[in-house]
């Protein structure tokens, strides 16, 4: 691994039309049925793999998750035909077993709040999402005490307390730490829902590096290889810079895989939606443009991916399996969504040869009203906030119900994204290193590149 050095590169995206202030799902004419996707897979330098274990522990974890009976009817059938276990498989290709078990059963509960939330009875639903929140963090903090009626709260209860027996400390805390994040960014996003609040892409691109979950699947990843990295490796900007960099990637590429279904529901937190709205752009204009985000940030992985320090022959050989770990997240979630039913239905075969997706109209008929009691999705009012689990002898700290402002969001005036307000300002002084590792040629076209 080599040194940093002391320059800048700072990568921005297409120059874009004028910005348009809706505060609604931007109108899609009738004669736009259509739009292409750029090819990310293709772009995308890292390898796919699937872990071999991958039938059997998809389906022991499947079988676990379905004794919870979060699910039933066509929402059960919906929720299998996405495959998330092949997901897992892709994603943490190098785990054991027992480590990819514990890890799919993650996903399905990932996946299970992420669609009470996106689609179910907590939408809109603010208060709802804090006490659902608040459930989240005990289960992580006294997995071994902490008992709940709420079945997807329960799912990460027991998964987490599994995980904790192998774990290192770090990890264990980290994973705490990006839950945290997590959740409250989500309380956030439920908010700009209500209000029909639609932020600028600066905005959307901070929150989403959240709500996307990555930092928690990201975390795993040393769990799912055994490593136990030292908090020195976190804090070293260029990790961070690598982290964030695979963050944007896998989410903006999934904010462009599922924009179909989304604004089908009339969902406006979404980065191809954001983008319609603040630079004034069709459907295929605005999917352009987020392809374009997702190259550059490509392309600035790879580059800083070349800056990084080392720590001694042991840590560096853990630091390159976490690496690679980011990279199959990448890579996974950009297969994965062609290879499961949950974005492209049952067309996801043809839609990753040919990359043509048709226009969903907008029904959010079936969606269920602000505030609405769904039984599955229901948190059981009996057990909010409560300050210790019931009939177990709890810790004496105070455990702080995070505090969420449900004021719309004021509006910025919508602009371009920066590189330099979108990455860490650490970052800065080490990126020139990695135009001298390239060939002169592709410097100077990066540089050229940066110009326009």
């Amino acid at each position: 691994m080599s040194s940093p050095s002391s320059s800048s590169t700072v990568f921005s995206v297409p120059p874009s039309p004028t910005p348009s202030c809706s505060s609604s799902l931007p109108d899609v004419s009738d004669d736009q049925i259509t739009f292409i996707l750029p090819d990310i897979i293709d772009y995308c330098p890292f390898e796919l793999k699937v872990n071999p274990h991958y039938k059997a522990a998809s389906a022991e974890s499947d079988a676990w998750f379905d004794s919870f009976e979060i699910h039933r009817g066509a929402k059960y059938t919906e929720f299998h035909r996405a495959k998330f276990g092949l997901l897992t498989a892709m994603s943490y290709p190098g785990a054991s077993y027992t480590h990819l078990r514990n890890c799919c059963d993650f996903m399905s509960w990932l996946f299970a709040f992420d669609d009470l939330t996106d689609d179910g009875g907590l939408r809109e639903n603010i208060e709802g999402s804090k006490k659902a929140a608040w459930i989240m963090m005990q289960a992580l903090k006294f997995p071994k005490t902490f008992k709940t009626e709420f079945k997807v709260g329960e799912t990460l209860r027991s998964f987490w307390e599994r995980a904790c027996e192998t774990a290192s400390e770090g990890t264990q805390r980290r994973f705490i730490e990006t839950t945290q994040l997590y959740v409250d960014a989500i309380c956030k996003q439920v908010v700009n829902r209500r209000h029909d609040e639609i932020p600028t892409i600066e905005t959307f691109v901070q929150l989403r590096r959240d709500t996307s979950a990555v930092k928690l699947v990201f975390a795993l990843v040393e769990y799912s290889l055994n490593l136990d990295l030292p908090d020195e490796v976190f804090e070293d900007p260029i990790i961070q810079s690598l982290e964030e960099g695979a963050n944007d990637i896998l989410t903006w590429a999934n904010d462009m895989y599922s924009f179909n279904v989304e604004q089908s529901k009339g969902d406006t937190q979404n980065l191809v939606v954001i983008a319609m709205n603040q630079l004034g752009l069709d459907v295929q204009g605005a999917v352009d443009y987020v392809g374009d985000m997702i190259r550059q940030r490509i392309d600035q992985y790879v580059m800083e991916k070349h800056c990084l320090p080392s720590w001694g022959e042991d840590v560096d050989a853990q630091v390159a399996k976490y690496v690679e770990g980011l990279e199959d997240w990448v890579i996974g979630v950009l297969h994965w969504s062609f290879d499961s039913e949950r974005y492209f239905g049952a067309e996801h075969a043809r839609i990753k040869g040919d990359r043509i997706v048709t226009l969903l109209p907008v029904d959010t008929s079936m969606l269920p009203p602000p505030d609405s009691t769904v039984v599955e999705d229901d948190v059981p009012e009996d057990e909010m906030y409560q300050e210790e689990p019931k009939e177990v002898a709890f810790p004496s700290e105070v455990v702080e119900v995070p505090a969420l402002s449900t004021s719309p969001v004021v509006e910025e005036k919508p602009t371009s994204p920066s590189w330099s307000s979108l990455l860490p300002s650490s970052i800065a002084p080490y990126l020139t290193m990695a135009t001298v590792l390239f060939p002169p040629a592709v410097a100077i076209s990066l540089r050229l590149f940066d110009m326009c």
